[in-house]
């Protein structure tokens, strides 16, 4: 399993694989809003992201994306860990284990002060996980959205 950062050149194939996240959870299937969403991203320096990628195969295994962002009491950058999809004939082998290693050393590369996540609360085998690679639930906030 070959863990690269994206950019233009695997654009494509990963519009694809977010285009199957983005129907997993539930929303209708846009392959070119997909593609375009990734590439501003990209363009604009306004994301990183991951792709695993199987070595016999060449297909996209699973990705991960993460957001800038910053504290200023900390006066350092962090990263939001956003978005993490393992295709489903990948899963149980490890790729987002592996991806995760990656996000962790991407964060000391960076220098950020923290990375945060945010799963559902019903997600215990993500939650499991996360843990395993020191992530610690934040007991001490409520989290609020205006839409």
């Amino acid at each position: 399993m070959l863990i690269e950062q994206c950019t233009n050149h695997h654009l494509s194939r990963l519009a694809e694989i977010f285009n199957d996240y983005r129907i997993h959870f539930g929303q209708e299937s846009d392959l070119v809003g997909s593609n375009a969403f990734l590439e501003e991203r990209l363009l604009k320096n306004q994301a990183v992201v991951f792709v695993a990628i199987d070595e016999e195969s060449d297909e996209y295994m699973g990705f991960t994306l993460l957001y800038p962002m910053y504290t200023s009491l900390k006066i350092k950058s962090t990263w939001t860990l956003n978005d993490m999809f393992i295709a489903e004939k990948y899963r149980k082998f490890g790729v987002a284990s592996k991806l995760l290693e990656k996000v962790k050393e991407f964060g000391s590369e960076t220098d950020a002060q923290w990375i945060s996540l945010k799963t559902g609360i019903e997600n215990l085998k993500a939650q499991a996980l996360y843990e395993k690679f020191g992530f610690v639930k934040d007991e001490g906030h409520f989290y609020y959205y205006l839409q």
